[in-house]
């Protein structure tokens, strides 16, 4: 393959820039293991998508990622993909050392307008998928995992004193909510960085409230359990819109979204919302922190 930077990956998230140039890790699994000489080019991963079948497999933002299991590999890609998702997803995984399931990064490119992230397959489905198949001890014991898990990455600490509110290395947010409002997205900085942001946004939340990294995609869909009877977590993906957010931010983002019908039905969804995700995160007060939040959603159209 050619023009493939093949230099000793460095994360520096000040500066994600995007070339044509194919960037891959030689000392990742991929290339360690010999699984193949090179990844897979956009064109072929482009390709295996369109052969697939899947109706949304020519979508230009979002298409479906591709899986080639013989090579152990997963393929993000789209014009709604950054390069700033990758970095920030090496990023979490070397700073947390196991301590959570995060897909590893073969290396990443630009083609056509789409940015391509090559990474490693994690075997298994979603708890989207399985959850109408698990038992109430089943249930309950992977909340208790994902707790853990949560509160593991809200252990990581911002890498100086001046505290920012944004993604790693003081990059805007790549919050969904806001992307048709870039004035909202920063970054936000200082020791007042959280009231900034809420009164940038127009969220009346008063109480001092402490910054902390946020998934801010925490949603059924993005969990992927192992295979078979008792379950556990075998990965968290999708770390696109991952940042520092004011602590509340999880748990009002996980609450508000809703995900396919297919699998969680309007009461299954809100047994989801009501019961198990209280499992996981700390509830925020509705008057203090929900209602100010989701009026801030509301209000933007959103």
């Amino acid at each position: 393959m050619s023009n493939v930077d093949t230099s000793k990956p460095s994360v520096n998230l000040k500066d994600p820039s995007i070339s044509s140039q194919m960037k891959v890790f030689p000392e990742s699994s991929f290339f360690r293991e010999k699984r193949a000489s090179a990844l897979p080019t956009p064109a072929e991963i482009r390709a295996i998508n369109k052969v697939s079948g899947n109706v949304y497999a020519t979508n230009f933002n979002r298409p479906p990622p591709v899986m080639i299991p013989s090579l152990g590999l997963a393929v993000k890609y789209g014009a709604d993909v950054t390069v700033l998702e990758a970095l920030t997803q090496m990023e979490v995984r070397e700073q947390l050392r196991g301590q959570v399931p995060i897909p590893e990064v073969f290396g990443w490119t630009e083609d056509g307008g789409q940015r391509f992230i090559y990474m490693s397959l994690i075997q298994g489905e979603t708890l989207l998928e399985r959850w109408s198949d698990m038992n109430e001890n089943e249930r309950q014991a992977v909340c208790r995992e994902l707790r853990h898990i949560v509160k593991t990455w809200r252990a990581l600490t911002q890498d100086n004193q001046n505290c920012y509110i944004g993604s790693f290395g003081k990059q805007p947010l790549k919050e969904v909510f806001l992307e048709s409002h870039p004035e909202l997205a920063g970054p936000f900085e200082g020791a007042n960085a959280v009231q900034q942001f809420q009164d940038a946004c127009g969220i009346e939340i008063n109480s001092e409230m402490p910054v902390v990294f946020t998934h801010n995609d925490f949603v059924p869909p993005n969990i992927l359990l192992s295979p078979g009877p008792d379950p556990k977590v075998a990965a968290i993906i999708d770390w696109g819109q991952a940042g520092w957010y004011p602590a509340y931010w999880e748990y009002c983002k996980a609450r508000r979204v809703r995900v396919d019908p297919e699998y969680f039905d309007d009461s299954v969804q809100e047994e989801w919302h009501t019961k198990y995700l209280a499992m996981i995160l700390d509830a925020e007060d509705d008057d203090a922190y929900y209602k100010p939040w989701l009026w801030f959603v509301l209000s933007k159209g959103i």
